[in-house]
Formats: structure tokens, sequence, C-alpha cells
């Protein structure tokens, strides 16, 4: 198996297990027979792990906040923590002082969302977690951001 040391096995063997691979990875696998005379025969192939939950949350949060708006950004999270194709992402916003009331929103496979309809000079947190085929991996670390107070409202 590329990536991993190789392993000798005598005797008679039909199966084989290795073990400590990664989900969603690609390891190319070869494997040699001998009769223990001069005739050896070789076969090598190419195995995809099976997809499993994202296993790292998004990366590099970050908030765009205007008056009644903010564009939120992410990263996808590492490419050893997807586990599979990102399909989507779950975004968990609320005001930062009521966890009780916390909105959810699901996206495609973008990097950005922007939510609207937001409150004038008020403080929100977020965060957002990765989807795939398998289900939705951990929230990344809640990011806070304030609005931009409505300078107009306030003479």
């Amino acid at each position: 198996v590329s990536g991993l040391s190789p392993k000798t096995v005598t005797g008679t063997v039909l199966q084989y297990t290795v073990d400590g691979l990664s989900p969603y990875v690609a390891y190319t696998v070869e494997c040699t027979s001998s009769n223990g005379e001069d005739s050896c025969d070789s076969n090598m192939d190419t195995i995809r792990m099976p997809s499993a939950v994202p296993s790292g949350p998004p990366l590099n949060l970050r908030a765009e906040p205007s008056s009644k708006s903010a564009i939120l950004r992410w990263d996808p999270p590492a490419e050893k923590d997807q586990n599979g194709v990102i399909t989507g992402y779950l975004i968990k916003y609320q005001l930062s002082n009521d966890s009780s009331n916390q909105m959810r929103r699901t996206v495609g496979a973008v990097n950005r969302s922007s939510l609207d309809n937001l409150m004038t000079g008020v403080t929100y947190s977020f965060t957002v977690a990765a989807i795939n085929s398998n289900g939705t991996g951990p929230d990344a670390a809640m990011v806070i951001f304030s609005t931009i107070p409505d300078i107009e409202n306030l003479r």
C-alpha cells in the first residue's frame, strides 16, 4: 500500500487486512505472489477508501458586516479532514447574547454567504460546519461581529 511500509506474509494467505487507512484516500495496493521458485506474479490496483463524516471544521471564518447585513466567508476544512466531497455548509448564527434563538441555514459547496435583514448596531456570532454525503462535521470556532450602527437614526 502506497504511503505505508511493505508487509511480507508467508504461507498460504488468501486475505489480508491493512489497518490505519484514512477515509476517502486513494491507496495503491500491490500484491506479489511467488511459488518459491523463479516464477512471480504481481497485481497492482488503486482503491479509494469509503468516505466518512468530515472530521475537521471549516477554516478562517470571517465576517464583513455593514449596517443591516454581513458577508460571511470561510475556507473548506483541511483536505485530510474532508473525508469525502464537501457538498454544502451549515451556518448557525445568533445574537451573541441569545443562544436560545439560533438561526440555521444550509448553503451549497460555496465559501461565502450573506446574512440580510440584521439589526443595526448589534453583536452577532456565527459558526460553520462542512457537510458531505455521510453527514455534518464539527462546528468551527464561533466568530463574533457587530453590524455598523445607523448614524442617521442616532441623531
